[in-house]
Order: structure tokens, then C-alpha cells, then sequence
């Protein structure tokens, strides 16, 4: 066990009864099967009402598309980049907008004048996705156990609940956060061999094709072919039998990832220096299969132990 783990579970007990119970307001998450199990929640954009994707991934605050920016009163400013996707493998002409959302509600949680991106994703049943700058700026808590979104009234109450997982069981991993990338990620082993995965709220697991080779996954049958944000379009490999990670040393419930050219995908090649390599996603159906609790205020993954 990591010494991180240590502090962290040796904090816990500590705490017992002596602490207060964490502050914590919980909206119910709704899962829906978009290109993999992801979940989803009401918010309001400028008191207009959508339903919206979780998606830690995603480097920007929050984002819709144009016509659903027009339907908020959102005044669209100049065009940015060429980025989204109108069809499969279709770069969208109306590309990247970048402007500011008055005001963003989510349960309790309101903001205003929060960084707003705007293109298209030609996925039905999503209105538009909540990223990482929003999960991070309000610390979060997306409790697959749950099956809801948290929000701790402050980030000592986001650590008491941690805490408090801990003591009924949990194992806590701190994860590490990629300010290149705008990601968390956390170690994992397969088969004796060693990665770095991405901590993702949606989707399945996927093991990218370098990793996958690396720790001898046999590939499947190609299951679908995905499209990425700049146009790339490439085949997702179903593992031929199902597999088990550890995380931080911990084994986790086996699952049966897909894999795929992660690189390729987001049409950006690995680093030279194969060490700073990512090993995938930890995606929805793995936190599903784990109970996890992942706290974007504290930085830390809690895991159940899987039954055997």
C-alpha cells in the first residue's frame, strides 16, 4: 500500500465519531447509452432548461452547441478554431466559438460569468457537456455508488466524506492531475505492466492500442468505429476476454475494455519519451463496477474492494 494510502486511511480512523458530517447537497445522476453508459444531469443556461453529459475529459468548463446557444440568449462572439463534428468524420464549418455564459445552474450549484465553449457534436440525446473546469472549479463529488452528483459546501466537507468512505471500506487513490493534458490520471498494472489511465466519467473502458500490446490484451473483433473531435476516424477493438487492472496496487472488478488509437483519435501523436505515455480511460462501465466515488475537490479516486 502507497504511503499516500496510509495517511489517508490512518487520517480516517483517526477522525471516527469525533468528526462532523460533511455538508454535502446530491442531485440524482440519469444514465443514458450514448456511445457507451454516461451520465447525464438537468442544468440551466441562463435559466433555460437542458440536460446535460459529465464529462471529466473535456478540458473546458461547459459546453453546447450553437443552435442551443441561441435558444439561451448566448450572443455568439468571433469563430475560433476549426473543431466539431457535424457527421462522422465531418469537421462542423461552424467551428469553435469561445464566449462567457451568464449563468450556469446545476442543483443548488449557480454560477455566473463562467468561460463557455460552443460546437457541434452530432451525438443524439445530449444537449451539451459540463468538463473538467466545471467539475474542478465546484470540487465535485461523482458517486457512482450513489448513482448522484455532489456538491460539498466546502472542500473540508469534501475531505470528511472521503474520509468517511474510508472508514465504511473504501480504498482511496490520490490522483494525479496533467496540467498539459487538463486530466487526472492514476496508475494502474495489467498483466505486470505498467501504465498511466485517464480518470473518465463517461464511456467504457479503453486501453490504448500501445498499452494494450505492451501487456499482451488480445484483441476482438471491431466493435464501432469512433469518431474524433477533429475529424480523425478510428476502429475500437473489443479485448478478446475480459481484464483486470489494479490501481495504485489495488485489483479492481474485471471488466472487458475496448481498445483503441487514443492518439489517433484526438489527431495528436504520442510523446517521444514513452514513460509520459496514457494508458487509456477508466470509464463508466469500470467506475460502475467499482463503486467509485471520484472527488474532483480533493483529487482523490475511492474504490470498493471487489467482491470474489
Amino acid at each position: 500500500m502507497r504511503v499516500a494510502r496510509v495517511l489517508f486511511v490512518g487520517l480516517a480512523l483517526a477522525c471516527g465519531a469525533l468528526c462532523a458530517s460533511a455538508q454535502v447537497s446530491y442531485i440524482a445522476l440519469e444514465f443514458r447509452t450514448v456511445e457507451g453508459i454516461r451520465p447525464f444531469v438537468p442544468v440551466e443556461l441562463n435559466g433555460t432548461p437542458f440536460v446535460f453529459m459529465v464529462h471529466s475529459n473535456a478540458s473546458f468548463y461547459v459546453m453546447t452547441t450553437h443552435a442551443n446557444a441561441a435558444k439561451a440568449g448566448v450572443a455568439e462572439t468571433r469563430r475560433d478554431a476549426d473543431f466539431g463534428i457535424d457527421a462522422p468524420g465531418h469537421v462542423s464549418a461552424a467551428g469553435l466559438t469561445r464566449t462567457t455564459l451568464r449563468s450556469l445552474k446545476v442543483g443548488d450549484q449557480v454560477d455566473q460569468d463562467v468561460p463557455f465553449s460552443l460546437f457541434e457534436v452530432p451525438v443524439a440525446g445530449m444537449d451539451g457537456m459540463l468538463g473538467i473546469g466545471w467539475l474542478r472549479g465546484n470540487n465535485v463529488i461523482v458517486d457512482y455508488d450513489g448513482l448522484r452528483l455532489g456538491f460539498p459546501k466546502t472542500l473540508g466537507d469534501a475531505r470528511e466524506e472521503d474520509a468517511r468512505l474510508v472508514r465504511e471500506g473504501f480504498v482511496a487513490h490520490t490522483m494525479t492531475w496533467d496540467p498539459d493534458q487538463k486530466r487526472f490520471l492514476v496508475p494502474v498494472e495489467v498483466k505486470g505492466k505498467r501504465s498511466r489511465m485517464t480518470v473518465s466519467t463517461v464511456s467504457g473502458n479503453i486501453v490504448d492500442v500501445r498499452f494494450a500490446q505492451t501487456a499482451g490484451i488480445a484483441l476482438g473483433p471491431v466493435v464501432y468505429v469512433d469518431s474524433g473531435p477533429k475529424g480523425a476516424r478510428v476502429n475500437n477493438w473489443l479485448s478478446k476476454w475480459p481484464v483486470r487492472l489494479s490501481v495504485d496496487g489495488q485489483e479492481t472488478a474485471w471488466t472487458q475494455p475496448t481498445v483503441q488509437d487514443t492518439y489517433a483519435y484526438s489527431s495528436g501523436t504520442p510523446p517521444a519519451d514513452e514513460s509520459k505515455w496514457v494508458g487509456g480511460y477508466l470509464g463508466c462501465d469500470f467506475m460502475l463496477a467499482n463503486d467509485a466515488v471520484i472527488d474532483f475537490g480533493t483529487g482523490i479516486l475511492l474504490l470498493r474492494p471487489p467482491v470474489e
